[in-house]
């Protein structure tokens, strides 16, 4: 597949004439022909690797060189296309936006991987050359902000969220060319993940969005080893978790939460009646058993309760995220809630790294609450005593 065409601005009347029409339109400034110097012989270095293990020209087509093609062999290039030709148009950025960029480095990053700051200081200096990347860094940063700052930044942080979709539709329908790029991909749907974790209004995007990371990841990344996120697997979270611990003992305020957590999540098996669903239950079900001898144990099982998302086909999915399917946003808010009493035991050392997960989960309680039709508020109960114990608290 062609990468798209890169225009250049047409050149100015002036510059568009040559040497020699000026001379036929003024005889006096006519020469004598001279004799064309020979063209040195320049040597690309931008090449494809098998060609240059080859010690053969390689003709630089994208995604895959002539050469690799004929011979049947995977095509890879050593850097990045250069910038100017990953967009047909310059992006402008405002000095606001600069403030966001600036606020990102600083403060909005995304928590994940566990002591990943690094990876997202990479993420930052290769943003410049992927406007999607840029855009989804921006809007992140600005829906930060706006939880932050008494300034509102809502309508800048959905700007770039748009601009930053629909920049990365386009790119998902052609092959990656570089490692480069591929991070970049990954980073952007990271990116936009989080930021859907920062809106209070709807959950069911955040969940659509963890869906597109699993499919990202496994389209995108063919060989995790060697990307910036190599760390970001099950096994490694696990591990940086566990690194995390003091193996503090569980008190009894823990356990009687986790009992009435319990009995919550097995009232609601009358509702549940799809695959996803089903599992979802059995998912927590295990979680809190195992939270009552261990919270950090406990915790790191709810990896396997976001795979399932990646696991599942697109029809089960897709009916689990309709926006009629109240059992599945009933279960949801169970998982949310639970993970979040998890993680203030798991992740205590770093937990201020999530300083608005508690207020959007109410958040999100709260709206599902709202639209559930009438014989549903049982089942909802024991999520909505944690949003409205947060809200007694600090407030949304």
């Amino acid at each position: 597949m062609e990468l798209a065409k890169f225009s250049v601005l047409p050149p100015s009347p002036a510059e568009s004439l040559s040497e020699n029409t000026l001379a036929a339109k003024n005889p006096r400034t006519r020469t004598r022909g001279r004799a064309i110097p020979r063209k040195g012989h320049t040597k690309s270095r931008k090449g494809c690797l098998n060609c240059k293990r080859r010690r053969v020209k390689c003709p630089e087509t994208f995604p895959e060189c002539d050469n690799c093609k004929r011979l049947g062999i995977t095509c890879e290039y050593s850097s990045m296309i250069p910038s100017n030709a990953l967009q047909s148009t310059p992006t402008q950025f405002s000095m606001e936006d600069l403030r966001f960029f600036h606020h990102f480095l600083s403060h909005a990053y995304p928590p994940l991987p566990i002591k990943g700051d690094d990876v997202w200081k990479q993420v930052a200096t290769i943003s410049h050359n992927f406007d999607f990347l840029m855009h989804a860094l921006l809007g992140l940063a600005a829906s930060h902000l706006s939880l932050c700052d008494t300034t509102e930044f809502s309508s800048q942080a959905l700007t770039h969220r748009v601009h930053a979709i629909r920049l990365f539709n386009q790119r998902l329908s052609k092959p990656c060319v570089s490692k480069a790029e591929a991070d970049a991909r990954y980073a952007t749907i990271m990116a936009l993940t989080f930021q859907s974790s920062y809106m209070p209004e709807d959950m069911l995007e955040f969940m659509i969005m963890l869906r597109g990371c699993t499919v990202v990841s496994h389209t995108v990344i063919p060989v995790l080893e060697e990307s910036l996120f190599s760390g970001f697997t099950a096994e490694s979270h696990t591990e940086r978790v566990l690194s995390l611990q003091r193996h503090d003992p569980v008190d009894a305020l823990l356990g009687d939460v986790l009992d009435a957590a319990l009995t919550s999540v097995n009232n609601l098996r009358p509702i549940c009646h799809s695959v996803l669903e089903v599992r979802y239950l059995s998912v927590l079900d295990r979680i809190l058993r195992l939270s009552k001898t261990s919270p950090v144990e406990g915790f790191t099982e709810i990896c396997l309760a976001y795979t399932l998302f990646g696991e599942t086909s697109e029809v089960e999915f897709n009916h689990f995220t309709d926006r009629s399917n109240y059992a599945a946003q009933i279960i949801m808010a169970h998982f949310f809630v639970i993970e979040y009493i998890l993680a203030a035991i798991a992740l205590k050392p770093i937990i201020d790294s999530f300083p608005f997960r508690r207020v959007i989960i109410a958040a999100w309680t709260k709206e599902i609450s709202k639209k559930l039709p009438s014989g549903y508020e049982e089942y909802i109960r024991w999520p909505l005593e944690f949003a409205e114990l947060c809200h007694r608290k600090d407030g949304p």
